[in-house]
């Protein structure tokens, strides 16, 4: 392996199998869609035994989640033959790695809220239909781990692992666009979807792909992932890419602004304002200092 490699692409090199750009996003929707089958079936034989709706969320998110991260361990370990560590998992600075997406991703998402605020597009709901506030707080915290999950599920198939392989058998800029664009197709089922969500969330993809790029870890793009969905469903009582989140909230937020601006039924992800947060955010990260290596590899 050539030492001068991004240590993301030097790590996915030693895959014993890569599959090209045909096969790779087919693999990657089997396996979703079959994590997501087995997940559930084990969550409905569980369901009748929990009543509590945090609970139940956060398992949902867990098993569903979870049991694609699982079949891709085993694709990884028995195809590839390489360890899961090589997806961007690495011991160094593991913890902090991940705090500080995970913060950036609250802030991103808390900057879209405030914007929203402030220019009237949306209001704190008086009639909230969830538990919101101090009561909350249990219920917020018991779906975090759902939440954390499901963004590393996530983020593991189609950055860890899709990102990178199309990027050792292309190159960066094709990897790079693909993945993020099959992330946002993966959206196109979701309830109350719209075009300008599913480019906003290629938008997503290109900024999460960017960030593990360049911090060459996925840790920082899991927090970031993660906290981004958990502050739309569980501090601000938002949907989540179109889905309805009543495990309780720190507040309610009624969308009062136009559907173009706020996302409307499917949720901010859905409106321009996420764009502009977006489209700001992947200049940001951009604009950081890259390798000469990388460098070189935008410019192939």
């Amino acid at each position: 392996m050539d030492k001068n490699q991004l240590k993301l692409i030097q790590s996915t090199s030693s895959s014993k199998f890569l599959p090209n750009f045909i096969l790779a996003p087919i693999l990657a929707i089997v396996i979703i869609f079959i994590g997501q089958i087995l997940g559930f079936m084990l969550f409905i034989s569980v369901e009748a035994y929990i009543s509590n709706a945090a609970l139940c969320t956060a398992l949902l998110l867990t098993l569903t989640c979870g049991m694609s991260i699982l079949l891709m361990f085993i694709w990884i370990h028995f195809v590839e033959k390489r360890t899961f560590r090589t997806l961007g998992f690495y011991r160094n600075n593991m913890l902090i790695n991940y705090i500080k997406g995970f913060i950036i991703g609250l802030v991103m998402f808390t900057a879209v809220m405030i914007l929203m605020f402030v220019t009237g597009q949306a209001k704190v709901s008086q009639n909230p239909s969830i538990t919101v506030g101090v009561l909350a707080i249990p219920s917020i915290l018991i779906v975090l781990p759902g939440w954390l999950i499901q963004g590393a599920s996530e983020e593991i198939l189609t950055r860890g692992w899709l990102m990178n392989v199309l990027i050792v058998r292309y190159n960066l800029p094709f990897g790079l666009i693909f993945s993020s664009t099959l992330f946002g197709a993966l959206h196109l089922l979701n309830e109350h979807v719209s075009y300008i969500a599913i480019i906003n969330i290629i938008l997503v993809g290109l900024f999460f792909g960017l960030y593990a790029l360049k911090t060459e870890n996925l840790w920082g793009a899991c927090g970031a992932h993660s906290a981004w969905n958990w502050a739309q469903g569980s501090l601000f009582g938002l949907e989540v890419s179109g889905n309805t989140m009543d495990a309780g909230s720190f507040i309610q937020t009624d969308l009062v602004g136009a559907d173009l601006i706020t996302g409307g039924a499917f949720g901010p992800e859905g409106g321009l304002l996420v764009s502009l947060v977006l489209m700001i955010s992947i200049i940001m990260v951009y604009r950081l200092p890259w390798k000469q290596v990388l460098d070189q590899q935008m410019d192939a």
